[in-house]
């Protein structure tokens, strides 16, 4: 039952003997302490006994009824505090945080000594988002009961969310000073010091927690910052004192063997590895993350190649969409690309329903730009999953790159209803735009990279494009010069974008002007682009620089054969 609908009852009190209606007013009752005047003995007894009732509803959880009794008490006596105290706590407990505030605030104002009216202030003001009231009702609350370890707590957690780092420590230090040296108090001073990289006082504060709380979780933080510092005997130490205590301790097993392999003990790294991966008791997930965070180093891979055989040969008992991914990313990495496959494609077919899967399998048939097998298994996938847009996508390219366009479009109609979220329409709207162009449909064309433009008007690849195409049709220059000069104000160094900006002043009859640009892109990268050479060249030709042209020209075939440009060459010579 939600609460504060129409109740539509009547409460009877006291055996029948007075009854009173329950339907809730919309207003919130609000306290004015000046208009609070004494009861006489009939009021006294009319509000003890709707507050009576009005508590037993609350107890039972029966909201709707305790808010409109508690309101009645109100209308006998607005110096009710009890009452706007739990009216917000029902209104607080509602989600309905800033009705609860409204009503605390008026307990409060009624009874400011109350210390859990002040609570439930302090909180509804942390709830709301009023951080530096929520503060000062924190302060407040410590200087009633200065004793209060959570008060504490409390506060500092306030002064992180408005990252006030030195006022957080502040009270974890004052909390000591009141309360005495504690778990909480040293490890969350910890937190904020390792915030702040201050790592002298780091280490301190976890030698002192070693100390006081001899813990295999402190002792191998400790190592971590020992090792970080190259205090290498000293967090080997701390890494086996942890295990002495806690011998499947997962982050202290990785800290001794990322020792090992800091000091180049590569026989004993890989033999800790080899007793990790083969542990049960260490969850995989770690053991993956571990591994994948040691395999960035592609060099480390390929050079101890037979020994991380060995490693996965243990790491992969039994094999999972877990650890198949990771080995098939370290069998790329020793070029053994079709096995990288096989794996991921096994995986596939081990793990039918599983998303995940389909997509790491997908993915390196991207990569390996195996368009038809991907075509293929797109399809496949789509099979199980009909609503999955990505893979839909995936289907588009591949179908893209083996010059069935058409068939893409298709696909990408299809996924565009299922799209939930705006980067996969963004990138479906600018895909067709690029297809419809392959086709000459520019009406098409335009019109997608339009819905483009009209969710995200920064998107700097189709505005290029629909710059670039623009120009080549002789079309809206002006609209193509401005798309076109926004990519370029974004990526100043990017030679494919200056070269369409470069390429629309020579369409607007502006050679001079284009031919900075070009001499700009050919820093950038132009001279690696055919087609930015190719433009290059006929600015030059339009300026009467004919010599010049030819030998961008000629670098231009060079990169790519072309009868146009070679047919250029030859009539300029």
């Amino acid at each position: 039952m939600k609460i504060f609908k129409h109740i539509g009852l009547f409460c009877v009190l006291l055996s029948g003997l007075i009854v009173v209606s329950c339907s809730p007013k919309n207003a919130l009752p609000v306290s004015n302490p000046a208009k609070v005047k004494p009861l006489n003995d009939e009021q006294q007894l009319r509000k003890q006994l709707y507050f009576s009732e009005a508590m037993r509803f609350f107890e039972l959880r029966d909201w709707e009824a305790a808010d409109a009794l508690f309101r009645k008490t109100i209308e006998i006596d607005a110096g009710c505090d009890a009452c706007f105290y739990k009216l917000g706590t029902m209104y607080f407990h509602s989600g309905l945080a800033p009705e609860a505030l409204s009503l605390s605030e008026s307990a409060v104002r009624l009874d400011s000594s109350n210390f859990w009216y002040r609570v439930q202030l302090a909180q509804l003001y942390t709830a709301t988002r009023q951080y530096p009231k929520a503060i000062e009702a924190y302060r407040h609350l410590l200087a009633m009961r200065p004793t209060s370890q959570e008060l504490y707590f409390d506060l500092s957690t306030l002064y992180l969310r408005t990252n006030e780092l030195d006022s957080a420590l502040a009270v974890l230090n004052l909390a000591e000073q009141k309360v005495g040296y504690s778990e909480p108090v040293a490890g969350t001073r910890f937190e904020i010091l390792s915030a702040q990289d201050k790592t002298n006082e780091v280490v301190a504060e976890l030698e002192r927690l070693v100390r006081e709380f001899p813990e295999a979780r402190y002792y191998t933080l400790l190592g971590e910052q020992y090792l970080n510092m190259q205090r290498d005997s000293l967090s080997l130490q701390m890494f086996q004192q942890a295990l002495t205590l806690e011998s499947n301790y997962m982050p202290a097993l990785f800290g001794e063997s990322e020792h090992y392999r800091r000091q180049s003990d590569f026989d004993t790294f890989f033999e800790k590895i080899y007793n990790l991966c083969g542990n049960a008791n260490v969850e995989k997930r770690y053991k993956v993350e571990y591994l994948s965070a040691i395999m960035e180093i592609p060099q480390f891979s390929q050079t101890f190649s037979p020994k991380f055989d060995t490693v996965f040969s243990y790491l992969r008992a039994p094999a999972d969409t877990l650890s198949e991914p990771l080995y098939a990313a370290f069998l790329m990495q020793t070029g053994k690309r079709d096995s990288a496959e096989v794996v991921l494609k096994n995986n596939v077919l081990n793990n039918r329903e599983k998303k995940e899967a389909w997509h790491q399998f997908l993915v390196l048939e991207y990569y390996l730009e195996k368009w038809d097998t991907l075509s293929l298994y797109t399809e496949e996938a789509h099979i199980v999953f009909p609503q999955e847009v990505d893979f839909m996508t995936l289907k588009a390219i591949a179908l893209w790159q083996i010059k069935k366009e058409s068939e893409a479009i298709i696909w990408l109609e299809k996924a565009l209803p299922l799209a939930e979220n705006t980067p996969q329409k963004v990138q479906i709207y600018s895909f067709l735009g690029d297809l419809y162009h392959t086709q000459n449909n520019s009406e098409k064309s335009y019109e997608n990279y339009e819905k483009v433009l009209a969710i995200d008007s920064a998107n700097i690849v189709v505005l290029n494009n629909y710059a670039y195409y623009l120009s080549e049709e002789n079309k809206q220059l002006d609209k193509a010069y401005a798309m076109s000069k926004q990519a370029i104000e974004a990526e100043p160094n990017n030679a494919t974008y200056l070269d369409t900006f470069g390429w629309i002043l020579f369409k607007m009859g502006k050679a001079i002007e284009a031919k900075a640009i070009f001499r700009q892109a050919m820093i950038y990268g132009g001279k690696e682009s055919a087609v930015i050479l190719d433009h290059y060249g006929d600015v030059l030709n339009e300026l009467g620089e004919r010599d010049t042209a030819i030998v961008y020209w000629e670098m231009s075939v060079q990169k790519e054969a072309n009868p146009a440009v070679s047919a250029k060459i030859k009539n300029t010579k």
